[in-house]
């Protein structure tokens, strides 16, 4: 019989992880991660002992400890010793649309399907998208109390990036090789042989690891890399032609990509219903609470 493993990643909100976490508790265990910038208690409180919380890391947008949080999550899941079917990758804010049944028979359903995007970079022509390997971008992970003061450093340094001739390839050394890099959504479900092979990957690719961490939203790049350049690139969603952008690279989520992620509130119900997706973000306490009703009510039709 199946059973997931949800990884999960939050810094607000506790009252609807509380509310996720209750949706999707059948044959599944939760694994969690809180920034260290966000106080803690208020999910011990809201979650007992229903999740394992894992080493906490100070979270920055678009640095690479977006992709060390995702390496504690993955170790925690394959250090429980837990023949997990599939590792579902999900923020705190996200929610099932799906019923429960649903979701474990369409993962049965797909036992080697990969479902991760990937969109090859080192090839693309859109300047925009390259840039995000070929130029630098430090300093995100610096830190400092400061938000404003860090902030202006990362925009000095982009700006200071474009003027001045110095580039990566956009190759990233992976197994003593210069390998192709991939593109797409930081939220994934990947078979437990694929979890394990990208684990011991980002324990052991130091020249990968250093390229990245210099790269814009490595937590997009990295795990998308090393699934895509493997055994397992076949079975998952590679995506040609022109670039696609983040919602087709988002395989089982309803996201409104914009300037922000936009909350979901009822009046986006058809939608999300016509979408077919297996979840949807954002979903926030005393904003959403009218969604969730309305979609629980549809999971339990």
């Amino acid at each position: 019989m199946s059973r997931i493993a949800y990884i999960i990643s939050a810094y607000k909100d506790a009252p609807h992880l509380a509310r996720l976490v209750a949706a999707l508790d059948d044959r599944a265990d939760f694994y969690v991660h809180i920034d260290l910038n966000a106080d803690i208690h208020p999910f011990e409180e809201a979650l007992g002992d229903k999740v394992t919380f894992v080493p906490r890391h100070r979270i920055s947008w678009g640095g690479w400890e977006q992709v060390e949080y995702q390496k504690e999550l993955l170790a925690a899941v394959l250090h429980s010793g837990i023949p997990y079917t599939r590792v579902v990758c999900l923020s705190g804010q996200d929610y099932p649309l799906w019923s429960n049944n649903a979701i474990h028979r369409y993962f049965e359903e797909h036992q080697d399907t990969e479902f991760i995007g990937g969109f090859n970079l080192t090839h693309c022509t859109v300047k925009q998208q390259l840039h995000k390997i070929t130029h630098y971008h430090p300093f995100r992970d610096l830190p400092w109390k400061s938000i404003w003061w860090k902030n202006k450093l990362i925009v000095t340094s982009r700006k200071l990036a474009q003027i001045l001739p110095i580039r990566k390839a956009p190759f990233a050394p992976l197994e003593g090789k210069q390998a192709d890099i991939y593109f797409g959504s930081d939220y994934w479900a990947i078979t437990l042989p694929c979890a394990r092979y990208v684990y011991e990957k980002l324990c052991t690719e130091k020249d990968m690891i250093r390229y990245f961490k210099t790269c814009f939203v490595p937590s997009e790049l990295c795990i998308q890399t090393i699934v895509f350049n493997s055994p397992f690139a076949s079975k998952g969603l590679l995506l040609e032609g022109e670039y696609p952008g983040l919602t087709r690279l988002t395989p089982l989520h309803y996201i409104d990509y914009g300037a922000s992620i936009r909350v979901m509130t009822l009046e986006d119900l058809p939608v999300l219903r016509q979408s077919g997706k297996m979840f949807c973000r954002k979903v926030v306490s005393g904003i959403s609470d009218r969604l969730v009703e309305a979609i629980e009510r549809a999971r339990r039709e």
